[in-house]
């Protein structure tokens, strides 16, 4: 649960430093500051690594992968090949945090990546459902888990994805993508494949 308020605080933080720094200049896209223009005065990027040198902050939603349900991000571009991401989700009975170092290849519009990572599925203590409602969590907790509806399953994970970088015009920076991961839980050395997709905006 801590480590749910501390990703709460600091999602909060990101979203109103991002908002601190729009701007109502007409040249400018409707969300964001740190952008490139061509001789047109249009917003244009030559690649991903460039659009992410530039723009430094992603916030998104998922769904699938480490997230579980459904969930909200944070992204960070340390660098333009390197990103360390947030994330908090939740699905019916359980909620969850993970962390993760994404390493991006450089491309234009479709461009690879891989993912390494840790995460965290807990209990909610919902009285709408339990855990076995999850296929993964299904797998990977007793049966005593499941029935008392307490529980903390700690994966780590490793996989690739593909997204789609939006280059130019008002919209650059927005980012669709689709990973498949797969999952171990450290207790029960269970691994599972899975899969999310998700749209993140980078400031």
């Amino acid at each position: 649960m801590k480590s749910l308020i501390i990703a709460l605080a600091f999602l909060t933080t990101a979203v109103s430093f991002a908002q601190s720094s729009e701007t109502e200049s007409s040249n400018q896209s409707v969300f964001s500051r740190s952008q490139k223009f061509d001789n047109e005065g249009v917003e244009l990027y030559d690649s991903n690594y460039e659009l992410k040198n530039y723009k430094k902050l992603g916030l998104g939603v998922s769904t699938g992968g480490l997230t579980g349900g459904f969930g909200f991000n944070l992204e960070v571009n340390l660098k333009p090949a390197d990103a360390l991401g947030f994330g908090i989700g939740m699905g019916k009975a359980y909620n969850t945090f993970h962390i993760a170092w994404k390493h991006n290849y450089e491309s234009n519009y479709l461009s690879p990546y891989t993912k390494v990572g840790y995460a965290n599925w807990f209990n909610a203590n919902s009285p709408d459902g339990d855990a076995s409602s999850s296929d993964i969590l299904k797998r990977v907790l007793s049966e005593k888990q499941i029935q008392e509806n307490k529980f903390s399953a700690n994966f780590i994970a490793g996989g690739m994805g593909l997204e789609y970088n939006q280059l130019e015009g008002e919209l650059s920076g927005v980012n669709f993508y689709g990973e498949l991961m797969v999952l171990g839980e450290l207790n029960s050395s269970v691994y599972l494949p899975t899969a999310g997709v998700g749209l993140t905006y980078f400031y």
